[in-house]
Parts: C-alpha cells; sequence; structure tokens
C-alpha cells in the first residue's frame, strides 16, 4: 500500500520557449538593432556634413591699402605661418573679377562699369576646425595684427560647422559608452553560470536574424532616395553592417544566457 500512495517521479518535460519564447528576444533585439541603426546613418551624414562645412569655410581678407606684389606675397606668407591656417592663397583683381563672372555675371558687368579698381585684391584663408569654432576671437586677432587688411567671413557657416562638430562628437561619445555598457552587461553575465538550460546558439541566430531585419526596414525607410543603389554607401556601408550583425549575434546570446525568453 505504501508503494501504491508514494508520488511517483515526474518526468521532465522539454523546454518549449525555444520555439514559443524568442519572438520576445528577437523584438527586443530587433529594437535595438533600428536604433544602432539610426545611429550609425546620423553619425555617417553629420561626419560628411561637418567635414564639408570645415573644408568649404573661408574668411576673406581684402587689401585696403595699395600694396605692391613682394609686400602681399610677404603678408601672405606670415598669414600661412598662423598655427590654425591650413592654406592661404592670394587673388588679384582680375582674378576676383574673373571667380565672380562665373557666379554671378550680371554683378561682374557691373563692377566693370564702375572700372576695374573697385575689385581689391584679397586673400582666401582655409582654417582648421578649431580656428572654426572659435572663429571670432581669431578673426579679430587677424585684423589687429593686419590693420592693412579687412576679414570677411559667414558667421552662420561657421556656427553651423562648430554645431554640427558638437552633435557629431555627442553622437559619437554617447555610442561609444553605450557599447562600453553592453560589454560590461556581457562580462557580468558570463561571470555567472546560466540557470537551467541556456538556449544561447539560438538567442543569437534570433538576434542575427532581427539584425538583418534592421537592415530591411532602412531600406524601406530610405528607398525614396535610392538606398538600393548609388545612395547606399550614403546611409551605411557593408563594414557597419557586418559591426551591427556581430553586436546582435553576441546581444541575443548574451540575453540568452541571462534570462529564459
Amino acid at each position: 500500500m505504501e508503494d501504491f500512495f508514494q508520488e511517483k517521479p515526474r518526468k521532465k518535460k522539454a523546454s518549449a520557449f525555444v520555439f514559443r519564447g524568442y519572438r520576445r528576444l528577437f523584438v527586443l533585439a530587433f529594437a535595438v538593432a533600428v536604433l544602432w541603426q539610426t545611429v550609425s546613418f546620423l553619425q555617417m551624414r553629420l561626419s560628411a556634413y561637418h567635414e564639408a562645412l570645415v573644408k568649404d569655410f573661408r574668411v576673406v581678407m581684402s587689401v585696403t591699402r595699395d600694396l605692391d606684389n613682394a609686400v602681399l606675397a610677404a603678408v601672405g606668407e606670415s598669414l600661412n605661418q598662423k598655427e590654425d591656417v591650413s592654406a592661404v592663397e592670394l587673388f588679384s583683381p582680375q582674378d576676383g573679377l574673373k571667380a565672380l563672372q562665373s557666379q554671378n555675371p550680371r554683378l561682374a558687368q557691373a563692377l566693370v562699369a564702375l572700372g576695374r579698381e573697385q575689385m581689391p585684391a584679397y586673400f582666401e584663408l582655409t582654417l582648421n576646425e578649431r580656428a572654426i569654432g572659435n572663429i571670432r576671437p581669431f578673426v579679430q586677432n587677424l585684423s589687429a595684427e593686419y590693420p592693412q587688411l579687412s576679414a570677411k567671413y559667414s558667421a552662420a557657416q561657421a556656427d553651423m560647422a562648430f554645431y554640427s562638430g558638437l552633435c557629431l562628437r555627442t553622437v559619437n561619445l554617447s555610442a561609444a559608452f553605450a557599447l562600453v555598457l553592453f560589454f560590461a552587461f556581457m562580462f557580468m553575465v558570463e561571470a555567472h553560470p546560466a540557470r537551467g538550460n541556456a538556449h544561447a546558439a539560438a538567442g543569437a541566430v534570433s538576434a542575427l536574424l532581427a539584425g538583418a531585419l534592421s537592415l530591411a526596414f532602412l531600406a524601406a525607410l530610405t528607398y525614396p532616395t535610392g538606398f538600393l543603389s548609388a545612395a547606399f554607401k550614403e546611409f551605411t556601408s557593408p563594414e557597419r553592417q557586418v559591426c551591427l550583425l556581430a553586436f546582435c549575434g553576441l546581444f541575443g546570446w548574451t540575453l540568452s544566457k541571462w534570462q529564459k525568453f
């Protein structure tokens, strides 16, 4: 009788969360992958815009006095020795008139009617990023050092170059900090044994699929701009996608060892 009423040991059921529960891991990995695609897109575009703004920015210093060629050459050499000046180019009145004719022919004709002396010689200064971010005191110091020159520049373009660089640095530092936190989380999970049967490989595969789907999602969003053809390089790159897939695989592996999904 005792043997009859004795509770029989129950058989362990096979884990079913591999097929039914990983949709939660997939959705979480997909959300993170979409966010990383967005960060990569913003970082790539901000970097290109900032580089173009810095490259195209110029400070024009027109000559306000009658100076001979030797003095102009000496002034140009002196400007070129400045630490924050990347390049100096001297334009004669004839060069300036030709450049104006290519951009605004009507204005050039009006200046010719007034006389060629209306176009003074001028220097074009190309500056580095540090000088552009500190443009106002930089130009003030140049004007004080060279009273025979009158400096002109676009304050709006300088501000745009500065703030685009600030946004780019913020995105880069935030992304780097987030990656450091992820790897710290991964280390903490790997430092302790997993509870139960953690199907880490299945979790990694599920997250890899989510990463691939995030690329398709980005393609669908940017398709009107020609994402699938020549504009692909404007939004992402094969190297970035490989890194994203590697991140998703590690993310899924870590999550599946941390919790049962």
